[in-house]
């Protein structure tokens, strides 16, 4: 069964981070896990180690810190259950400083707003990204427009064990959330057909579906398998026909540089999708083992 021990929240004082941290604190309070609110300042990717710093300098950080303080207080007060959390204040690149938070909290899951220019489609942005490739957790990337429990999960299977391990989150949430789960395979059509899978995978669909959420009995659970010519963008296509509200997709794993290859799904759907995305590490880089 899927549990949550720790989360780790991004703040940059966005109005999409507001919102970001709006989800985080409802999670955290269904799931019981400890929430930790991180703010790196951005002084580039070779921090100075405090110990080498000069009394200016040191002087410089400690006005910084009580300035980004005050603003948290501010920021956190129109959270509902944001009041009494405590910030994260530290200096360095803002990748590695969250990356570190994570690894010390031990975190199951990283919660972070989407960052672009264009609006809808507001892109990830260079952290997102760079957490999502290199954070030992699962990462759920959320928009600023949508706030509340999500109420339509939908979920990518392609029958691997990163898949299994979406599904099991995405029953999580979804249970949680009181959210119908939509489990879709995206199956070839058109110039593909001659590759449809074989008449029992709808079958398949439903006995995989049920044994990796078996743990949350009475969930609206329902299996599709959807025809598309892009089995990326199929499964953008089916949330949008369905609603939904958040889309849950599995990664693939580590290569020699250690980054997650999140596969040309994955890729899409980070890319182009229009809702919150939660990406889903393999067990080995979310324990920390790749």
């Amino acid at each position: 069964m899927r549990t949550l021990r720790s989360i780790v929240i991004g703040i940059d004082f966005s109005d999409t981070s507001r919102v970001a941290l709006e989800h985080a604190v409802r999670i955290a309070g269904w799931s019981g896990a400890a929430l930790h609110a991180v703010h790196i300042v951005d002084t580039g990717d070779y921090p100075i180690p405090t110990a080498h710093l000069t009394d200016l300098q040191r002087g410089i950080r400690a006005g910084l810190r009580e300035e980004t303080l005050q603003q948290w207080s501010s920021f956190a007060r129109g959270v509902p259950g944001g009041d009494d959390l405590p910030l994260d204040v530290d200096f360095g690149s803002r990748f590695g400083g969250i990356y570190q938070r994570v690894v010390e909290q031990r975190a199951d899951l990283l919660v972070l707003g989407a960052v672009g220019q264009a609006r809808p489609n507001v892109g990830l942005g260079t952290l997102a990204s760079g957490c999502i490739r290199g954070a030992p957790a699962d990462v759920l990337v959320v928009r600023d427009d949508f706030r509340g429990p999500f109420r339509t999960v939908v979920v990518g299977v392609d029958f691997s064990p990163t898949s299994r391990r979406a599904l099991e989150a995405a029953g999580m949430l979804a249970a949680n959330e009181a959210a119908t789960l939509r489990a879709v395979f995206v199956a070839p059509a058109g110039r593909d057909a001659e590759m449809l899978p074989p008449p029992e995978v709808e079958q398949d669909l439903e006995l995989f579906t049920r044994a990796a959420t078996d743990a949350w009995p009475g969930l609206d659970v329902r299996c599709d398998v959807y025809p598309h010519k892009g089995h990326r963008s199929g499964i953008l296509e089916f949330a949008t026909l369905v609603h939904g509200d958040i889309v849950v997709i599995g990664t693939r794993g580590r290569t020699n540089l250690r980054d997650v290859m999140l596969g040309s799904t994955a890729e899409k759907v980070l890319r182009d999708s229009l809702i919150a995305v939660w990406a889903c590490k393999p067990a080995e880089v979310a324990s920390g083992q790749a």
